[in-house]
């Protein structure tokens, strides 16, 4: 497979983007924003958000996130005692 770097990744179509997340992606965690469900995903050493409008279930969007405090929400969603059985 090819890893792809951040311009090469922007340069790719809305369709090869997604074919990039589900073939070399490992899913991290999902945030609600407005009316959107999005999703976090490891993406040949970078992060990428897949945006999903949960109405229609349609992809909007999919890029790069950067934003380090926006990378951070996804970790409160993150109950490892919950997710171990410990509660």
């Amino acid at each position: 497979m090819h890893k792809y770097d951040k311009k090469e990744f922007r340069s790719l179509s809305l369709p090869k983007r997604y074919r990039v997340v589900q073939e070399e992606g490992e899913y991290i965690g999902v945030r609600q924003l407005g009316d959107h469900r999005v999703h976090l995903y490891a993406v040949c050493g970078f992060y990428v958000e897949l945006w999903i409008l949960f109405s229609i279930q349609q992809i909007h969007w999919i890029e790069i996130q950067e934003n380090q405090s926006i990378i951070n929400e996804y970790g409160s969603n993150i109950n490892v005692r919950k997710d171990l059985g410990l509660d």
